[in-house]
């Protein structure tokens, strides 16, 4: 049985913030909105401050209103990770666990962790979010997740890695394009060539601009691009090329559609992966058996990616 410890006000806030509208909320929760209303007026009496801008089309959170949301999420947090580890006192394998991950990871190391987890821990719940490692950063200072995987995650004494490994860039290309096949490239030589690149606002691009910014200045990428998806489909025509890392890359490199040429530049800077936890808060075990899952399968899927490219490239003897 769930502990229901948030309280009630606070619930109906989170209720309200994720319809727009007390009527919605109302209709979300079965409760009455004369109900929700009196508890949210009551809330804005208790803090002396407006918590929502009411419209004529709903409600929209004030700043303030902001900070009781996110103190409601982390007091949902703490109540799920309280039950989760009387559960473990219990010897129970139970509980939800909170995870931020990278968009590329969507359709490679996350489905098979579902998987996993539905076959050998059934009772433990996964919630999944897809942010930015900025994002994540946030959530899990906040305490609204349990733990992130992210590229460059800066280090924070509040902080605690349970893995990380660096994860260089490299040109990856489709069939047909010049650098298909080759062992390795400079990035001088790799910039002559039309680059379709993701948009500033995805991790590997930023990480990009703020070191090797020069690729993209004075010539445009002829594709720029939020979707990863678009980036890999135009890639597999094999008349453009992108600067990427294997995970952003994972499914297509281990089905042959893509090719990743390693940048054979020695003081390029690699990006880095990492798995972490707030360093403040008691790990519950459901938490700790996710990062340890992460912590595997991402190292042995790019070196089973390198074993495969590795026997392509050097066949056995007759």
């Amino acid at each position: 049985m769930a502990l229901h410890i948030l309280p009630r006000p606070l619930q109906y806030l989170e209720a309200v913030a994720r319809t727009g509208s007390i009527q919605a909320a109302s209709r979300s929760l079965g409760i009455a909105a004369s109900a929700i209303d009196r508890q949210i007026i009551a809330l804005e009496d208790s803090c002396q401050t407006p918590l929502f801008e009411r419209h004529a089309r709903g409600m929209r959170l004030t700043a303030a209103g902001e900070t009781a949301l996110q103190m409601a999420r982390r007091w949902r947090a703490d109540e799920d990770r309280l039950e989760t580890e009387l559960r473990n006192m219990r010897g129970e394998q139970h509980g939800t666990v909170r995870l931020a991950a990278m968009d590329s990871m969507a359709n490679t190391i996350l489905p098979a962790l579902v998987d996993d987890f539905a076959l050998r821990y059934p009772r433990i719940n996964l919630s999944i979010d897809i942010m930015t490692p900025r994002e994540a950063g946030r959530e899990l200072d906040n305490g609204s997740i349990d733990l992130a995987i992210a590229f460059n995650l800066p280090n924070d004494r509040n902080r605690h890695v349970l893995w990380s490994s660096p994860l260089p860039f490299g040109c990856v290309v489709g069939r047909g394009h010049p650098l298909w096949g080759r062992e390795g490239v400079a990035l001088t030589e790799a910039a002559q060539h039309p680059i379709a690149a993701q948009s500033r606002v995805l991790p590997s691009r930023e990480y990009l601009d703020q070191r090797y910014g020069w690729l993209f200045d004075p010539v445009e990428p002829a594709l720029v691009t939020n979707s990863l998806q678009l980036l890999k489909q135009i890639l597999a025509q094999g008349r453009l090329m992108a600067l990427s890392s294997r995970l952003d890359m994972l499914a297509e490199l281990e089905t042959g559609v893509l090719s990743f040429v390693p940048l054979t530049d020695k003081r390029l800077r690699p990006q880095s992966i990492s798995v972490v936890v707030d360093a403040r808060r008691m790990m519950p075990r459901a938490a700790r058996l996710v990062g340890e899952a992460l912590a595997t399968t991402v190292p042995q899927r790019l070196a089973a990616l390198d074993a495969a490219v590795s026997d392509q490239a050097d066949p056995p003897l007759r």
